[in-house]
């Protein structure tokens, strides 16, 4: 709308009004409906794609309640409760639905487990890599998310295609961390603990293994204590094994001692 020079609506001469009335005497009710709230609702929820529901219809109405339209919001990375904030953001946009499993469940305790393990669990190296995995569990839900919110919004909503995501997502992010470059110790006790082990899933636990299975005693750099530590859990880890044919090191058990 045009102003005038005192900030007031600009109102056209005579002429001008009479020129415009055939135009909008019957045209421009017409525009009003066609470019309306009409319009403007169904680019509301073709443009967020967070109501599936009405594209499906083919109505072009949002008949979902504006929660579901939310987009998820982000969440930093890293955070000690990454996945209890979305459990929070999904319940604020979906109330009543199903909370995913993954944010109270597999990836909350995984995350809780994993940063739980300090000196006594893993060596420096062990260490370094807890930090990087920590944030890569965390950025393989959040990349996921920003990259698409509309579609991930939908994917939450789909348990199964949900928890197929994030069960790939996960094991793989703790492995491009570094997981099978770490010292033998700090795999197998990666891989021997329940809340990890469950999170990198039997692909994840296989690669550990496999990679454990090519070591033989003097490729353990810190001698014979080591080789002593590294048997024990070879010997754990075979027994919580449930994958076929895996060979894994005949590492000895004995009490080595230094002299």
């Amino acid at each position: 709308m045009r102003v005038n020079g005192s900030g007031g609506p600009f109102r056209p001469k005579q002429a001008e009004t009479e020129t415009a009335k055939p135009a909008s005497s019957k045209e421009a009710p017409q525009a009003t409906v066609a470019r309306g709230p009409e319009t403007r609702q169904s680019s509301t929820v073709a443009g967020d794609g967070f109501e599936s529901v009405s594209r499906s219809g083919g109505t072009g109405k949002a008949t979902g309640s504006a929660a579901a339209r939310t987009p998820p919001a982000e969440v930093r990375t890293p955070s000690a409760d990454y996945f209890r904030q979305r459990h929070d953001d999904y319940v604020r946009r979906n109330p009543g639905a199903p909370v995913p499993e993954l944010y109270l469940g597999q990836g909350q305790k995984s995350l809780e487990k994993l940063s739980s393990l300090g000196a006594k669990e893993l060596q420096p190296a062990g260490l370094a890599w807890r930090d990087r995995a920590v944030k890569a569990l965390q950025d393989a839900v959040e990349l996921k998310r920003a990259s698409d919110p509309a579609a991930f919004a939908q994917l939450e909503r789909d348990p199964e295609a949900f928890k197929k995501f994030s069960a790939d997502a996960l094991a793989k992010a703790c492995v491009n961390s570094g997981l099978l470059n770490l010292p033998a110790q700090d795999q197998v006790k990666v891989a021997t603990t329940p809340e990890l082990r469950e999170l990198l899933g039997k692909d994840g636990v296989k690669q550990v293994a496999d990679t454990i299975g090519r070591l033989k005693p003097e490729d353990v750099a810190r001698g014979g204590k080591a080789v002593e530590e590294l048997g024990q859990a070879v010997a754990e880890f075979r027994k919580s094994l449930k994958l076929p044919r895996l060979e894994l090191p005949r590492l000895p058990v004995p009490s080595l001692r230094l002299s």
